[in-house]
């Protein structure tokens, strides 16, 4: 929850993904990172209804075996989680 995180970690990754919106309630502004990496085998991802790509494109799948991270900031005016960066293992 927002409440006792601005991280999560996603790691060996072994089938499709939704990411959920996050619970608990976060303040206008609060940040939040997510780093995911699958187990060796792409994997689709998807983005429940608070998610929102500002200036970024949601990835759709992971990268084999690549680490990534998303960004992201609480926009309370708009009840959005306002993804804002996407960075991926080269």
């Amino acid at each position: 929850s927002w409440d006792d995180h601005d991280s999560y970690h996603i790691t060996a990754l072994a089938e499709a993904a939704e990411l959920q919106n996050p619970t608990g309630t976060p303040t206008d502004g609060q940040g939040l990172v997510i780093r995911i990496k699958d187990n060796g085998t792409a994997r689709a991802l998807t983005y429940d209804t608070e998610y929102r790509a500002i200036g970024v494109t949601l990835p759709s799948t992971t990268v084999i075996s690549k680490t990534m991270y998303l960004g992201g900031f609480w926009n309370e005016a708009d009840s959005k989680l306002d993804i804002v960066a996407v960075a991926e293992e080269q």
